[in-house]
């Protein structure tokens, strides 16, 4: 789901967007991500790749400290439902919940991002 490999020092955005029940959509690559165009901003680029990876527009976001300066992790529960988002031909969508992260098919880096995140006080938060 990454629209161009990560290089090291640009900027990019990842988006974590979770059900009801606190898992979290990934196609085979991990959750949405990309690097940014010349001049767009985060948060317009977090918008297009969700948009061009689900077919969804997301109404709100939420950044997620998580330490990369250049990389920038939005978050969102707007619990979509997967048959009527609308993926890229090739792109298997699917949720994964917190206990499968160690399990699940998924490049180190996205494994390790989905771990930070389901630990952290912004994950807990949504659920109190």
């Amino acid at each position: 789901m990454s629209e161009t490999q990560p290089e090291p020092g640009r900027p990019r955005v990842t988006v974590l967007a979770l059900d009801r029940w606190g898992s979290v959509l990934v196609g085979d690559s991990g959750p949405p991500s990309a690097v940014l165009r010349e001049g767009e901003s985060a948060d317009a680029g977090a918008l297009r790749v969700f948009e061009q990876t689900t077919g969804a527009l997301l109404e709100e976001l939420h950044l997620f400290r998580d330490g990369e300066a250049s990389h920038h992790v939005y978050y969102c529960d707007p619990d979509l439902v997967l048959e009527e988002l609308e993926a890229p031909a090739g792109t298997v969508l699917r949720y994964v919940a917190p206990v499968e992260i160690d399990v699940v098919s998924l490049p180190d880096e996205a494994r390790a991002l989905l771990a930070r995140f389901v630990v952290s006080s912004a994950y807990r938060a949504l659920f109190h």
